[in-house]
């Protein structure tokens, strides 16, 4: 039987910015990467969101930056997007000969060892989720803005989550009910555990909003807060408190499924005390999630996530530009 897709095992690139080959072996459960300014580490970010976001890679611009991208998953299939063999042999994008290719235009392919069923189900998130979550804040164009509320990018991020997080809601109460029409009385012990991240969502949000005097309005399905006797709605929050929001939502909605979290220095906007609890509340909240995440700061792993780091320099396999120097 074919092993489950959980995570993505090993990234690699080919010929980034026309010189580096870039291989990442990575953790099932948590990743950060680091590196100076302009080494590279949002670039291989992107290249990776830009593979598991498969059908729409061919509307991005990476290929300027890359010949070839290929990320293996843990049950050893591979899916590869980049130029053609042919155009550029030197760099082959994927050389299992039983592959198959799902998009292909003259300068470039994208290829897969998975079987179309299998690829259909991962960009329908069948088998599993993935959340590429930008925390570089920007203001929306009014046009693209579903209410009046929604202003800027990390309100649209919630706009979306909150029904999301309604589902969520739903769900649990259904798998809680079906737990007592099945077992009489007897499931308090079940059923808190069905609640267990719900409920330790609702905690981490006070605790973390507690300096402002704001907490989780337990009467509202809908995420609303309270700060003294008002009501506020998480479009009020101040940008720090949305990201760090929008961040735990993401991950409480995976509903502890195997999932893939994507994140470009998630510190921006977030104290240092927050900041260090990041990677401990997002693994309470979904265990099964697996962390990406490239970062400047070292508050993200003060919490015992030293371990868990790849410097972009490590990652080098190949540099052109040194190997011609070397060789003169």
């Amino acid at each position: 039987m074919n092993e489950p897709i959980k995570y993505i095992a090993k990234v690699e690139i080919k010929n980034l910015w026309g010189r580096y080959d870039i291989e990442w072996n990575l953790d099932p459960s948590v990743n950060v990467l680091s590196g100076i300014n302009g080494s590279g580490k949002s670039t291989v970010l992107e290249c990776v969101s830009s593979i598991i976001n498969f059908w729409t890679i061919v509307d991005s611009d990476i290929l300027d930056t890359v010949d070839s991208i290929t990320i293996t998953l843990n049950n050893e299939k591979s899916i590869s997007f980049g130029k053609k063999q042919e155009n550029n042999s030197e760099y082959p994008t994927i050389t299992n000969s039983q592959s198959y290719t799902y998009v292909e235009s003259s300068s470039f392919e994208m290829r897969s060892s998975l079987d179309p069923k299998q690829m259909f189900s991962i960009k329908e998130k069948k088998i599993f989720k993935y959340d590429i979550i930008n925390t570089f804040d920007k203001l929306l164009n009014q046009n693209t803005s579903p209410n009046d509320s929604v202003v800027t990018e990390l309100d649209n991020d919630i706009f979306d989550l909150q029904k999301q997080y309604l589902d969520y809601q739903l769900n649990i109460g259904k798998k809680a009910f079906e737990i007592v029409s099945r077992n009489g009385k007897k499931t308090n012990e079940q059923v808190l555990e069905v609640k267990k991240q719900h409920n330790r969502f609702l905690e981490i949000i006070d605790m973390l909003f507690a300096d402002t005097d704001k907490k989780v309005d337990r009467e509202n399905n809908e995420l609303m807060f309270l700060s003294e006797k008002d009501k506020l709605t998480p479009y009020q929050l101040s940008s720090g408190e949305k990201q760090m929001l929008v961040i735990l939502m993401t991950v409480l909605v995976q509903d502890n499924k195997p999932s893939i979290l994507i994140m470009d220095e998630p510190e921006i906007s977030l104290h240092l005390d927050w900041q260090r609890k990041l990677i401990q509340y997002i693994k309470e909240l979904n265990p099964n999630v697996q962390i990406i995440l490239a970062t400047h700061s070292p508050g993200i792993i003060l919490e015992g996530w030293a371990d868990k780091v790849s410097e972009m320099s490590d990652l080098i396999t190949l540099d052109r530009q040194a190997k011609v120097e070397n060789a003169k």
